[in-house]
């Protein structure tokens, strides 16, 4: 194969993969939009299963662009591939992001890269769930603190396909803001002293569903590594998998839900799963407890 030019450009994510897939059938498949010059699929490395993402490289930009105009939301090998530029490298390109938040569901990366334009944007993304389906929002950098500001002022509140987005810097919310501290003279009350005739609490054991609560989880565990984790057993491809995250930001709360497709399925990845590694964590696997 042709050298890769190591340009960040020129690498591609292919998401929404089966689990089955081969780096070699992938390879075939896309080397039809140019030069492959590598494939890997990403595995788990405690089972060694996929995680039903790749990235593939190719010898130049312009192919790599090529096929993601060419194979996204392509079926292959029964699945509706999710197929962007790979941004695993895009700290290196440096400047300031923007967070653009309440787009349309059919908002694409082109639409936010022309909507940008006149800031000479370094890169734009439209985050998307495992299937390529938009989350509603997207991150756009651009050189540095003045261009970031003039693009805010500018299009802030701009309506685009009957939405007023959101154009603000890229920072978490005040959700994930750290407690205000304690007053030096606040005090505590007192506690309450035990009711000599109180009840004991009798915790109800929590209901089998086809729903499981996933806690522990890595910050960046996506949703894909959750979906493959659970498809990793033997028999069990869940309906879907979802890591939950603070709204309006992209910073997970540690933690997800699994809905499997028959309880016989919930049981068994959860009694195969719960305290297993994913991404460097222990995960802890029960059924929800909301079901």
């Amino acid at each position: 194969m042709a050298s890769y030019s190591e340009n960040p450009a020129a690498a591609v994510f292919v998401g929404n993969l089966p689990w089955t897939t081969k780096e070699d059938e992938l390879a075939q498949y896309m080397q039809t939009a140019g030069t492959v010059a590598s494939v890997e699929v990403m595995t788990h490395a405690d089972t060694g299963r996929s995680k039903g993402w790749a990235l593939v490289k190719f010898s130049t930009p312009d192919e790599a662009r090529f096929a993601i105009d060419h194979f996204n939301e392509r079926e292959f090998q029964g699945r509706n591939l999710n197929v962007r530029l790979d941004r695993s490298d895009v700290e290196k390109l440096g400047g300031v992001t923007v967070f653009v938040g309440n787009l349309p569901w059919s908002c694409k990366d082109q639409h936010l890269n022309e909507l940008f334009g006149a800031f000479n944007p370094l890169d734009v993304h439209v985050k998307t769930f495992q299937t390529g389906k938009s989350r509603g929002f997207g991150i756009v950098r651009v050189a540095d603190d003045a261009t970031a500001q003039q693009a805010i002022l500018t299009l802030n509140g701009h309506l685009l396909d009957g939405r007023n987005i959101e154009v603000r810097e890229d920072r978490p919310r005040a959700d994930g803001a750290a407690p205000a501290p304690r007053r030096k003279n606040a005090r505590a009350p007192a506690p309450k002293p035990p009711q000599a005739s109180a009840e004991p609490i009798i915790r109800q054991p929590i209901e089998p569903s086809t729903t499981l609560y996933v806690s522990n989880l890595s910050w960046q565990s996506t949703d894909d590594d959750l979906f493959q984790h659970v498809a990793s057993v033997a028999g069990v491809t869940p309906d879907s998998a979802k890591v939950q995250y603070i709204e309006k930001t992209t910073r997970s709360k540690g933690w997800g839900l699994v809905v499997c497709k028959s309880l016989e399925d919930a049981q068994r990845a959860r009694d195969s799963l719960n305290k297993s590694e994913l991404d460097g964590r222990t995960i802890s696997v029960r059924f929800d407890a909301k079901n």
